[in-house]
């Protein structure tokens, strides 16, 4: 199994999804899906998270938080999934992997019919999380 790291980014009641590139290569190609990606061998979820958000976003946030975690059989993943709050300035994050990059509420992201292996789930119980907080 892979180990594979994966934020949930919100700011202002919404969440931060890109669209993956559409290329058969790739898994769940043209869907919506958090930014994240694979950990390298050896190294450690928290480094890899913020390898990844650096080289997707140019961005490096300050603070996160663990959420869960998932296995999609599909993919052969186990995967790890960070909460983080965006306190990012609006325009500063840059899209440096996939098609696009946009900001959705809970109500949006449960509508969306192309997105990726529980996006839908983890959106829930976060959303769940605020809602006890």
């Amino acid at each position: 199994m892979r180990d594979v790291v994966k934020a949930v980014i919100y700011k202002d009641h919404k969440y931060l999804l890109q669209l993956r590139d559409n290329d058969s290569a790739i898994s769940y190609p043209n869907t919506w899906s958090f930014f994240g990606g694979e950990a390298d061998k050896g190294e450690n979820f928290e480094n890899a998270l913020k390898r990844e958000l650096e080289e997707e976003l140019s961005w490096r946030p300050d603070e996160y938080f663990p959420l869960g975690k998932s296995q999609n059989k599909k993919t052969n993943c186990n995967i790890t999934y960070y909460l983080i709050h965006c306190e990012a300035p609006e325009g500063s994050l840059v899209l440096g992997e996939g098609q696009a990059m946009d900001w959705f509420t809970l109500e949006e992201i449960l509508t969306l019919s192309n997105t990726t292996w529980g996006v839908k789930n983890i959106i829930s119980k976060s959303a769940r999380h605020f809602d006890s907080s």
